[in-house]
């Protein structure tokens, strides 16, 4: 059985163009729905996300931050993960999501 830690999304703005996220537990079917709740204020031209707490993700998780670089990119702002486990490097890799985000080096 799979541990189904809570979703936990911590947001700040470090200055008046970025916007940082900060996930922690599972992104799921169950949760994805918070991530695209999430709304920014105008202006905004970069969203810092950072995937290093992340414990599961499933299809509807990924489709959540499909959604979410989606959301930028109609503010015209640019999706940039800044940290991410491994694994989950893999999947976006396997997934071809690697293409669409912008990964930090490793």
């Amino acid at each position: 059985m799979l541990d189904r830690t809570p979703l936990h999304i911590e947001v700040t703005t470090p200055d008046a163009t970025t916007v940082a996220l900060v996930l922690s537990g599972g992104l799921d079917q169950d949760s994805a729905s918070q991530l695209a709740a999430l709304t920014f204020a105008d202006g905004y031209r970069r969203l810092d996300v950072d995937l290093s707490a992340v414990s599961f993700i499933d299809s509807s998780g990924l489709a959540a931050l499909v959604r979410l670089q989606r959301q930028a990119e109609g503010a015209n702002a640019v999706v940039h993960v800044v940290a991410l486990t491994p694994y989950l490097r893999g999947l976006l890799r396997m997934t071809a999501l690697d293409q669409l985000f912008s990964l930090p080096p490793g």
